[in-house]
């Protein structure tokens, strides 16, 4: 009998390990700050490709979709996380019996069916989109003198998430390892130089301790005919390099980055000795060291899609390793955006490129490009700061040729479809430069909702200076229902708002005051050279449910408080019937990125039936205007 007990009990122990047991171990999700990548890394032991165990359903009477992974399960807490900007709105992720349920709410243009979900190293990838359009102000930042100013991954984009500390990363003794010794010596060149430097990064603490905030992940690097080769997912970044000696060494960094854990410390050597080694410099930065007699030749050269870079001394690269088409520049541009210099070239085709540079010289090499128009070329960098910049046709493409003397932070972007790339340098500051007048800053948007540069008021002129930022316009819509759109009831409270204060004697300016489309950048640098006394930007909120309304004020910075307080209780004295839903603490783009005191006002939500159709009218826009003037004119009066 008691050998029909421990059989029975052994089948059922069996029984329960088999049912639920799980094949993956979904971690913390990564977003892409393109808001085009999904990636969310997987612990398996599992031969079979996760892709063969997802199952993809619409989600009925929402723009959603529901990511059900089979056999599976997760060592995080369940997730909601919410987004403001991109085509996700809501992700949540919760477990259901054996599987693992990944839900993404969408924006109501989006169409779910443009999903793609795949793995990448057995790990999830969902991309929402091909690439969004250059002129979307999305570019990849590709090379930079130094790591200062780079932006946090989820700066602008999320309204809240986790951030990973230096106790997730553990110390390790510089005498560890011949690869880990090769690691350290290049940070002798970095500010860090203690003895203990944190290289090595702990994958189980960044699965109970944060979502991660890097923007590329690399899935592998090998080598590839002569050439070593790194690959991943999200789009890849370099500082500027370094060289160290005995023995030659050339370093580059990563920003932004984690690599696969299994990548750590890894080592890979060329037949003619040429050896690269990678490691996670720190939570989200990766090292390369590249050894070689030749290290100074060595160049960085980017795939199409910055996906991707091969790192090589130029002898070994050969036109079977570039793609098998050719570009042609099409198009240049020269625009002055604030305290900094672009010159942008715009291809027919995707671009591969590399970056070379010295003390004295920047140098691009377009390594598929084959025709430009000369004179187009001299007359775009004619009386620029890049009338010294000189393009040189070679055998295989093109090298241009930048003298660095009268630049200052160089960088270089390229747009996710790779037809774009940009050159940015400082301009140097002039102390005697006179304000412009009023009539020569009314022209505010270029072609393609640039703006052009604005005066710097003074302290003692800004005081009655104003901004009002209507939100989106052109081909960003905003919130749609019924066709009616956001961008039309937010511009027509915007001239209102401009007419009401104007006739109480203060100045305003608007980013813009027709339907063009003007990018968030654009809109911060304008309003950082104008220097008002306050930014507003109006808003029409957008929910699933048709339910949710009412008025809602936004501010980030400590110094908006204030003005948030005053604007949303005067709105609230001129609609006492509607819901009031507060104020909140939020990263919006245009309020984190702006220094004078900014709000963003949700001033009704388009997808309530009720509530739309009252903004629609005269009545409900112009007291609208009249709550948030009063509320500003108040603040102002108030000398907060």
């Amino acid at each position: 009998m008691k050998k029909y007990i421990i059989v029975f009990l052994f089948f059922i122990f069996a029984l329960f390990n088999n049912v639920f047991a799980s094949e993956y171990i979904i971690k913390p999700a990564i977003f892409d700050q393109s808001g085009s990548i999904l990636f969310l890394p997987v612990k398996t032991s599992s031969q079979v490709n996760i892709s063969d165990n997802i199952k993809i359903t619409r989600i009925e009477d929402s723009n959603g979709v529901d990511i059900e992974v089979m056999s599976s399960s997760y060592n995080i807490q369940p997730e909601d996380i919410f987004f403001s900007d991109g085509y996700l709105k809501e992700f949540h992720l919760s477990k259901e019996g054996s599987s693992t349920k990944i839900r993404l709410i969408l924006k109501d243009k989006y169409n779910p069916a443009w999903l793609k979900v795949g793995s990448i190293n057995n790990n999830i990838l969902i991309t929402f989109s091909q690439i969004q359009p250059y002129n979307m102000n999305y570019y990849v930042n590709t090379y930079r003198q130094d790591s200062s100013g780079i932006k946090e991954y989820f700066e602008g984009n999320i309204i809240s998430s986790k951030t990973i500390s230096d106790s997730d990363l553990k110390t390790v003794s510089q005498t560890e390892s011949k690869s880990m010794n090769e690691i350290n010596n290049a940070f002798s060149k970095n500010v860090n130089t203690n003895k203990e430097i944190l290289t090595n990064y702990i994958v189980k603490d960044i699965n109970s301790a944060a979502t991660m905030k890097s923007k590329y992940y690399i899935a592998d690097a090998k080598i590839k005919d002569s050439l070593f080769s790194i690959s991943g997912a999200g789009t890849i970044s370099i500082i500027e390099p370094f060289e160290l000696e005995k023995p030659n060494r050339i370093v580059y960094d990563l920003p932004n980055t984690i690599i696969n854990h299994g990548l750590h410390n890894k080592e890979l050597s060329l037949q003619n000795g040429d050896i690269l080694r990678i490691a996670q410099f720190n939570k989200n930065t990766a090292r390369i060291v590249v050894t070689s007699k030749q290290a100074h030749q060595y160049i960085p050269v980017y795939s199409a899609d910055s996906q991707g870079v091969i790192l090589t001394n130029p002898k070994n690269l050969l036109t079977t390793h570039l793609p098998s088409y050719k570009t042609n520049i099409v198009k240049f541009t020269y625009q002055k955006i604030g305290d900094f210099n672009n010159f942008l070239f715009e291809f027919d085709k995707p671009l591969t490129y590399s970056i070379k540079r010295n003390q004295d010289y920047l140098y691009l090499y377009f390594l598929n490009a084959e025709k430009y128009n000369d004179a187009s070329f001299h007359s775009a960098i004619k009386d620029t700061p890049y009338s010294d910049l000189s393009i040189h046709l070679l055998s295989t493409g093109m090298r241009l040729k930048l003298p660095l003397k009268t630049k200052e932070n160089i960088s270089t972007y390229i747009s996710p479809d790779g037809k774009v790339f940009k050159i940015m340098s400082e301009v140097k500051k002039v102390e005697d430069v006179k304000p412009k007048t009023e009539k020569e800053t009314k022209a505010l948007i270029k072609k393609e909702g640039v703006i052009t540069p604005s005066p710097q008021y003074t302290s003692d002129k800004n005081s009655n200076v104003i901004v009002i930022d209507a939100g989106h316009g052109g081909k960003d819509c905003g919130a749609i229902r019924n066709n009616i759109y956001e961008k039309t009831i937010t511009l027509d409270v915007s001239m209102k708002l401009k007419s009401i204060l104007q006739k109480k004697g203060y100045k305003v300016y608007m980013t813009r005051t027709d339907d063009t489309f003007v990018s968030l950048e654009d809109r911060t640098i304008y309003t950082e050279n104008i220097n008002p006394a306050v930014f507003v930007s109006v808003h029409v909120n957008s929910c699933n449910s048709e339910s949710p309304k009412g008025i809602e004020t936004h501010y980030y910075h400590d110094n908006s408080i204030e003005l948030a307080d005053y604007v949303h209780k005067n709105l609230m004295k001129k609609h006492p019937l509607a819901t009031n839903r507060g104020l909140f603490k939020s990263r919006f783009y245009v309020i984190n990125h702006t220094s004078v005191p900014a709000i963003l006002v949700e001033i009704g939500f388009i997808s309530n039936d009720a509530e739309r159709a009252e903004l629609l009218t005269q009545k409900r826009q112009q007291s609208t205007a009249e709550g948030i003037a009063e509320g500003i004119i108040e603040y102002l009066k108030s000398g907060k």
